[in-house]
């Protein structure tokens, strides 16, 4: 062989060995002996929490993309801000990211059965697949033996799409992730299938938007950035295919959607799938399980977190390896400034009476107390920066039809399925109550007796809809 062939054909090898995929080492049976009932677990948990509320299949699925889309799925998302240090979770984008909670319960149900084998990435990536399944969408391969990273870099998440972001923008940000247009499509499609969406959110004034459609969202918001609606109307927590008719109908909540509705190079990808709805569902499956190996960590990079929202062995601060520093932490910002006493710095001597294993109600307490103060101190940046813009209410607002049999359950024979191409007024899509329609402790429409929801005809003119503006 000649020797330039041969020293090229080395460096072709040692290329394709570091790169994310070829690295790889992920198996579909990878716990098959070291916890065989791993899925089983993850499934169980998900199909748990899904049964008390639905939409928690819609945070799930926005999770693993933020995740993914962030620096790889490593469940660096997880990991929660210290007094003087920044995460993922603290970036804009991430405040209203949610299903921490379900992560962590998965996590420690699998510690009590295989201690320190199953990663908190694969909990993610599984997860969301399970909850995509719930909904009656594919049950798409995921194969295992990811592991977790060392860092959580805020700076990696701030930048994540928006809801208003442009559509050759968002086509060059998938395309920098290694995903075509048709995939982008696909994805998107899927996660805004289910779920709802914040009122915050809603510019209605940003791109074209069926006139009666925009009636029943100002009716539903009427100026209360905590109000939320359906982001599917004719099926708000099942997955299905009629986004796409529905985004060139102009008849969805966020901006992105309607765009992709109109842009010459998208517009022509949802139509082919609004012909031919059965092209969907595989090619979702095929997109979620290219994304679900996106930069992962495997081998002995990384490590299996004890808890996933935080790191085995506190980072020492300035190292290479570690949470960024902020350049203030969220206690002072809240504060105005003024440094705060309390908490163990990174690097510093672990206390056991601080650093013991916490139980699941303190871990909840834990998760709400820093959402709260990251909510704080970033509610701007959230609103400019959310992939998708679907926020899910943690209350339950949706309460679902069932779609797909659970284990042990037969399908409802009752479910009220609308004609083709019928769109319900909000508060009367398929499954859901009007008086469930706002998050708990707002007014509620309808809620007083003899009361009514208010035609299109009798809504009044009310402010613009806020959107998240860059």
């Amino acid at each position: 062989m000649d020797a330039r062939l041969a020293i090229l054909l080395v460096l072709f090898l040692a290329a394709a060995a570091s790169s994310p995929l070829a690295s790889a080492q992920l198996d579909r049976e990878f716990y098959k002996t070291s916890c065989p009932d791993a899925e089983k677990v993850i499934f169980d948990v998900v199909q748990k929490r899904f049964k008390a509320d639905a939409s928690i299949a819609a945070g799930l699925l926005r999770l693993v993309f933020h995740d993914c889309f962030a620096n790889g799925c490593d469940a660096s998302i997880l990991i929660d801000p210290l007094s003087n240090q920044a995460s993922e979770k603290e970036a804009g984008p991430n405040v209203s990211v949610r299903g921490y909670d379900v992560i962590e319960e998965i996590k420690t149900e699998l510690e009590k059965k295989c201690p320190g084998v199953v990663s908190c990435a694969d909990i993610v990536t599984t997860s969301a697949r399970d909850a995509v399944r719930l909904t009656g969408g594919p049950a798409y391969e995921v194969p295992m033996g990811r592991r977790d990273s060392l860092t959580s870099n805020r700076e990696d998440a701030d930048n994540l799409p928006g809801p208003d972001i442009a559509v050759p923008k968002l086509i060059d940000e998938f395309t920098k992730q290694g995903f075509t247009l048709e995939e982008m499509v696909v994805m998107l499609a899927g996660g805004h299938s289910i779920g709802i969406c914040r009122c915050f959110f809603i510019e209605a004034d940003a791109a074209p938007i069926d006139p009666d459609f925009r009636k029943n969202i100002s009716s539903a918001c009427d100026g209360k950035d905590s109000g939320n609606v359906p982001m599917d109307f004719l099926s708000p927590n099942t997955f299905d295919s009629s986004y796409f008719g529905l985004a060139l109908a102009k008849k969805m909540p966020l901006t992105i959607d309607r765009l992709l509705g109109m842009d010459s190079k998208t517009e022509p990808v949802l139509k082919a799938m609004e012909a031919k709805p059965t092209d969907f569902v595989p090619l979702f499956a095929k997109a979620m399980e290219k994304l679900s190996v996106l930069k992962v960590i495997t081998g002995k990079d990384g490590e299996i977190r004890k808890t996933c929202s935080e790191f085995n062995t506190a980072p020492a601060s300035g190292g290479s390896s570690v949470i960024r520093v902020s350049s203030l932490n969220p206690e002072d910002q809240l504060l105005g400034g003024l440094p705060q006493p309390g908490g163990r710095k990174a690097g510093g001597p672990v206390d056991p009476a601080v650093d013991a294993p916490l139980s699941p109600s303190e871990l909840e307490a834990k998760r709400l107390k820093n959402e709260g103060k990251i909510a704080n101190t970033n509610a701007d940046e959230a609103a400019a920066k959310v992939l998708g813009g679907v926020v899910v209410n943690d209350g339950g607002v949706i309460q679902p039809p069932k779609v797909v049999p659970l284990i042990g359950e037969e399908p409802k024979k009752d479910a009220g399925v609308p004609a083709a191409g019928q769109v319900p007024e909000i508060g009367k899509a398929v499954g859901i109550e009007e008086s469930k329609m706002v998050a708990p402790g707002n007014k509620i429409l309808g809620d007083e007796p003899g009361s009514k929801l208010p035609g299109p005809e009798e809504v009044k003119p009310g402010p613009k809809l806020r959107g998240a503006g860059l």
